[in-house]
């Protein structure tokens, strides 16, 4: 089998299974499988597949087809230009998400620490500590596995001397620097409890409690304004990532008066995306 064969049969399985993007992602397999750079499996389609390659691509392809995360069966994805590993037992890291890091570093100060609190894979202490060399940080999650992985991820990039690791069950029992947070970021679980059955399939291989919001989707932003403020110094800002619809607009009636509200930032789908306040 060379390459063009399993770019065929891999999207004809995909397709069937009702991928969305069956030829981009039999494109992807195969480069994971073979070890082949993207550029050489789009160049080279008559190159040969040994045997062990073909055998790694059937458990791929059959993986996926069963609604299996791309990101869980390879282990590792891409986010802000940084390589993660990545767990089944925690959230996948989202392009959409990268708007929050964007934001982030414009109002953050050359040095000083924020908060990312429920931080899964540690991708957004990973991208701001890569980016601004003298930040730091506390960067903590309810679930232990989240931690654990967050620890690998910011060990592996050569940035956990400057994240402390907090295994956290709400906003109220994080330790706080003298003077407060320069800046809180969080992308908390926010989709209504009702809203998870109807999910892609994907998605629901991802654990519940980094997805259920409660009711109507905002008891992790309550906790987090209730707590948030205090431990904020004047001048410090809360970044949040929301959801699609009227969420943004729902976190303003909610937010305490000590916030003022400074703007809903929208993704590249135009989607409302990122909402962010400031200490006053």
């Amino acid at each position: 089998m060379n390459v063009s064969d399993a770019r065929i049969w891999i999207t004809g399985l995909l397709r069937d299974a009702g991928v969305s993007s069956p030829g981009l992602e039999a494109y992807l397999m195969i480069s994971e499988a073979s070890g082949l750079s993207r550029s050489a499996v789009a160049a080279e389609p008559n190159a040969p597949l040994d045997g062990e390659t073909v055998s790694r691509l059937a458990d791929m392809a059959g993986r996926r087809a069963k609604g299996e995360p791309l990101q869980y069966i390879f282990g590792s994805w891409e986010f802000y230009g940084h390589t993660l590993s990545v767990a089944p037992n925690v959230l996948i890291p989202r392009p959409e998400t990268e708007l929050l890091v964007e934001k982030a570093l414009e109002l953050l100060p050359e040095e000083g620490i924020f908060l990312d609190w429920g931080t899964g894979s540690g991708c957004i202490p990973m991208a701001l500590l890569g980016e601004r060399p003298c930040l730091s940080a506390v960067a903590a999650d309810a679930n232990a596995a989240a931690v654990s992985l967050a620890w690998k991820n910011l060990n592996a990039s050569g940035l956990l001397s400057r994240c402390l690791l907090w295994h956290s069950r709400t906003p109220a029992d994080i330790p706080v620097p003298r003077g407060g947070f320069h800046l809180i970021v969080s992308n908390p679980p926010y989709i209504p409890t009702a809203r998870i059955p109807s999910l892609m399939r994907e998605v629901l291989h991802e654990p519940v409690s980094a997805l259920d919001g409660g009711p109507d989707g905002l008891r992790w932003y309550r906790e987090l304004f209730d707590r948030g403020p205090e431990n904020l110094r004047p001048g410090g800002w809360m970044l949040f990532e929301i959801g699609d619809g009227p969420q943004g607009e729902q976190l303003r009636e909610i937010a305490p008066s000590s916030l003022e509200f400074k703007g809903i930032f929208h993704d590249l789908s135009a989607k409302p995306r990122v909402a962010a306040w400031i200490r006053v």
